[in-house]
């Protein structure tokens, strides 16, 4: 029997002739529990809003891009496409083109990103499920079609595809010309159907149109070169393995990024923002564990006698000491288990019934994720802050209370 354990365990349930002692160690408890139900609860809000991130700007950046490592095009025929295609984890892949042209309709026009893909890119980047109105297709009655965000189209005031006209103008300065010597004939232009519009967030609703790639080599006069060629990873692929696989079948020709490289900014200010937050929280826990120094001192004060008994019966200063500092862990033991139910039970209110809600926002309530990692880190760190507010005390207060040579 552990009795250091039992003395510490009946002394937390025990009543106690100083009702301030049960108020201060229900406070301790209840403030523990409290900063550790806030670390789930926003660290699983981070992580939410992360997901949401990386699924708003997923569609365009599939997980693994190859582009060239000097210059801005490459002929297809310079990558081995079976090679990479062959190799375990790749799911599909589309070569891309991408450049900024002129749109116009009616007496409307705008600047807009050209995203010209082959037609296995629409499944790879979710679109159906991201249209906002018509198809997800690039191919009409007419001929190539294209695909506006939804902010764009708006903007033109231009019609879905009818079978019959071609409202849509595209327009790109010819490869090769120079800025000084533009004339009429220094602009290519197609006049195109558009087939629907689709939203993910407002940056790409507003910036981009999906075209077939074929049209988009013609406008630009690309031929066979093309801007990068985009993998999908299969589920559960490791997308850093993929891309050592990729670079041994590329070779140094080409830059291989996957899509966290390509939005390293992005995801490292999330990453950073989580943890300074944890930081953060965890300064507050420290400030809030003086409550379990001023609980294990009011109850030293109490138990001097107690000490002196088990002092005269042999009890070394160590088994004393051993008590209380056991007494302080399970003060924290127990804030921190309930601190950490209460944020799981709060976490999966909010993901069932959405209570707390987004006005205006992609999505209609704040997104949560809980992360298992994330629950052993706050587990160690608010034990570990919990710790040393119990060892505090225990080095002056019981040299007063504790009988000389016990």
């Amino acid at each position: 029997m552990n009795l250091p354990l039992l003395f510490a365990r009946r002394y937390l349930l025990a009543k106690r002739k100083q009702n301030a002692v049960n108020i201060i160690t229900g406070i301790s408890i209840v403030v523990v529990a409290v900063v550790t139900a806030a670390m789930v609860v926003v660290l699983s809000t981070l992580n939410g809003i992360s997901q949401l991130v990386d699924t708003l700007y997923s569609p365009f950046d599939q997980d693994i891009t190859i582009t060239p490592a000097t210059g801005k095009t490459f002929p297809r025929d310079s990558l081995n496409l079976a090679a990479i295609k062959a190799l375990p984890g790749v799911e599909r892949t589309s070569w891309v083109i991408e450049e900024n042209v002129l749109l116009r309709s009616g007496g409307q026009q705008a600047v807009a990103t050209m995203k010209g893909v082959e037609p296995q890119y629409l499944p790879m980047s979710g679109m159906p499920g991201h249209m906002y109105s018509g198809k997800a297709e690039l191919e009409g009655h007419t001929g190539p079609v294209v695909i506006l965000g939804a902010a764009l189209k708006d903007a033109l005031g231009v019609p879905k595809d009818d079978g019959v006209t071609q409202p849509l103008e595209i327009g790109a300065l010819v490869r090769g010309r120079k800025l000084g010597k533009l004339s009429p004939g220094a602009f290519e232009q197609r006049r195109v159907a558009v087939a629907g519009a689709f939203t993910i967030n407002m940056e790409f609703d507003n910036q981009y149109l999906i075209a077939p790639i074929g049209l988009a080599a013609g406008l630009l006069h690309y031929g066979n070169d093309v801007n990068a060629l985009e993998l999908q990873a299969k589920p559960g692929t490791d997308p850093d393995k993929l891309k050592r696989a990729v670079e041994g079948v590329a070779g140094k020709a080409f830059t291989i990024k996957t899509r966290y490289q390509k939005n390293a900014l992005m995801y490292t200010t999330n990453a950073n923002e989580k943890w300074f937050t944890f930081v953060v929280l965890a300064f507050i826990g420290l400030i809030g564990a003086f409550n379990i120094i001023a609980s294990l001192t009011l109850m030293m004060i109490e138990k001097r006698q107690d000490m002196r008994t088990l002092s005269g019966m042999g009890a070394t200063s160590r088994f004393i000491r051993l008590v209380f500092f056991l007494e302080g862990l399970l003060i924290v033991g127990v804030g921190t288990v309930a601190g950490l139910l209460a944020g799981l039970g709060l976490c999966a209110l909010q993901k069932w019934t959405g209570f707390v809600s987004l006005q205006d926002s992609v999505v209609d309530a704040y997104p949560v994720e809980v992360m298992w990692t994330d629950l052993v880190m706050i587990f160690i760190a608010v034990m570990a802050i919990g710790t040393v507010a119990a060892w505090v005390p225990l080095r002056s207060l019981s040299r007063r209370y504790l009988v000389a040579g016990g």
